[in-house]
């Protein structure tokens, strides 16, 4: 056997193995991270920070065992809702030059997790204290800090034993669904996120109500089942607890939204806020009819 072949032959059964040995850095899928360590006892069953059922593409570049984290076929990512990776408490929220907008949540048993350069200030979906599970959106994707211009999130898995705060120092390597994704320079080309356990509600927020459009959500803080319109609906049973209106694209005549309630009353919702967007006041109520029309009284 030439030395080619046997470099070939020994390269494949390194693959399989998982290893590079200083012979190039292996790019694998989901199947070759499973013949990686299992997870430590006592770890928690952590998932991929990312709707259920949906796939990314997983990098160590110069960051092991940490990960960059961006969707299958990036660009894409920028503004991607982040859920948490298991159930915890929100144990600190700040900016950093470095990791940007930043959240950390602990998750019990010394076990911590932490999210980099999201979109928004990191207190803009959860604060410190925040009980969170796999269902709760904690910021979207975005290049805060020194993310050089790049969507991604970077994420981490840490261990202290006692504390509420953790750093860089505390790093172990990933587990996602039992999984271990760690070694020197490797990359994970699709992964599917299997955080399935609960649905996953996106909360109150601008994002989620289209351009030209009143949402209303019937859960107090903005969540729960969604009512979108972008015109008269002259019946309706869609219960309202808080509400958003989201005209990006100012139309004359047709800026505001004239609500009345199987309660009795009605409000207007008005466009002309600097920022394009507006609440009703909070409160159980039974939407009966929405009239789009001119200015509010």
């Amino acid at each position: 056997m030439s030395y080619a072949q046997l470099r070939a032959a020994l390269l494949a059964f390194l693959t399989a193995l998982g290893l590079t040995l200083g012979l190039g850095a292996t790019t694998a899928g989901a199947a070759e991270a499973r013949t990686a360590a299992a997870p430590p006892a006592g770890k928690p069953a952590f998932q991929l920070p990312f709707a259920c059922g949906t796939k990314w593409q997983l990098d160590t570049w110069g960051h092991d065992p940490a990960l960059d984290i961006v969707k299958v076929g990036n660009p894409g990512s920028d503004g991607l809702p982040v859920y948490a990776s298991a159930p915890g408490t929100v144990s600190a929220a700040y900016w950093n030059n470095g990791s940007g907008n930043t959240l950390q949540i602990s998750h019990g048993n010394g076990w911590f997790t932490a999210y980099y350069h999201l979109q928004e200030a990191p207190t803009a979906y959860v604060k410190v204290g925040s009980r969170v599970t796999g269902a709760t959106q904690i910021g979207r994707v975005g290049k805060s800090g020194g993310a050089n211009n790049w969507a991604h999130l970077h994420y981490e898995q840490r261990y202290l034993a006692s504390g509420t705060f953790t750093d860089e120092t505390h790093r172990r390597p990933v587990h996602f669904d039992g999984v271990e994704y760690s070694g020197a320079e490797r990359q994970w080309a699709s992964v599917t996120s299997a955080n399935c356990a609960q649905p996953q509600t996106a909360p109150y927020q601008p994002w989620n109500c289209p351009n030209g459009s009143v949402c209303f959500f019937s859960e107090t803080g903005g969540r729960g089942t969604v009512c979108k319109t972008d015109r008269n609906v002259p019946a309706s049973t869609c219960g309202l607890r808080r509400s958003f209106f989201n005209n990006g694209h100012p139309q004359a005549g047709a800026d505001h939204a004239y609500v009345s309630f199987t309660e009795g009353g009605t409000s207007c919702l008005h466009h002309g806020w600097t920022d394009g967007r507006g609440d009703f006041t909070t409160g159980g109520r039974t939407i009966k009819a929405v009239t789009w029309g001119g200015e509010c009284p």
